[in-house]
């Protein structure tokens, strides 16, 4: 095992690309594989036990993926447009928010002209259930959690590596998002669909405001908007 990693052997290996597939594998992978064999309680929100289990679990990858990124000589967090969050940053994260809307409804429409029989097609997440609301605070720091944690490793880790390693800008932009929609294929192709419009979005901001925040927090108040929705029974 100590001769695989020696310092020969690793100069065969593009250290470039080994390393955000190994991350990808850990933290996403499982979850995607398992989408076919069990799928994920449309009520598990509802649960204080969750979320905090779920925090203690994500937050470890959002320090990781960091960790990584300055680990190596000659990298920082700067160059991956991770850094202090700025005066306007939420005030643009709103308006951000409200585009991602933009970028989900039309999809919703037309998945209901071509299969009038689905419905709550609108915003991608139906059948998504809550109802607790005591636990409402904690859900939203659950959400912000998740597009912290997803922003940081599509946006703007893999995104930029892909993008140093040769792959090229609209390359990169359509493998990250590819692989961000597929994580969703579970909740259906039209959800696949409007996570990836959702991704491309995301990637444009990114690519114009380099600021991790902006996207984060419009990402997870979509996210807590979807449940939020779901606790009026419209979804």
């Amino acid at each position: 095992m100590n001769d695989f990693f020696s310092s020969r052997n690793l100069k065969k290996i593009d250290i470039t690309l080994f390393e955000p597939i190994l991350l990808f594998s850990v933290f996403f992978l499982p979850g995607y594989i398992s989408q076919g064999i069990q799928e994920a309680a449309p009520d598990m929100f509802e649960s204080a036990y969750f979320n905090v289990f779920y925090l203690v679990s994500i937050v470890p990858q959002i320090l990781l993926t960091l960790y990584i990124i300055v680990l190596k000589p000659g990298r920082s967090l700067a160059d991956f447009d991770i850094g202090p969050i700025k005066k306007f940053d939420i005030p643009k994260s709103l308006l951000v928010f409200a585009g991602i809307y933009g970028c989900v409804i039309p999809i919703g429409l037309i998945a209901s002209l071509i299969e009038p029989e689905l419905t709550n097609q609108i915003v991608y997440g139906a059948g998504w259930q809550f109802t607790n609301r005591r636990i409402i605070p904690l859900v939203l720091l659950t959400c912000l959690t998740t597009g912290y944690a997803e922003e940081i490793f599509f946006r703007a880790y893999l995104f930029k590596l892909l993008s140093r390693a040769g792959a090229g800008l609209l390359p990169a932009v359509l493998i990250t998002n590819l692989l961000f929609g597929s994580g969703h294929l579970y909740e259906g192709y039209y959800a696949f669909a409007a996570t990836a419009a959702i991704g491309l979005f995301l990637s444009f901001i990114f690519i114009k405001t380099k600021s991790i925040h902006i996207i984060s927090i419009a990402h997870g108040l979509y996210n807590f908007s979807v449940l939020m929705i779901a606790m009026t029974g419209d979804l």
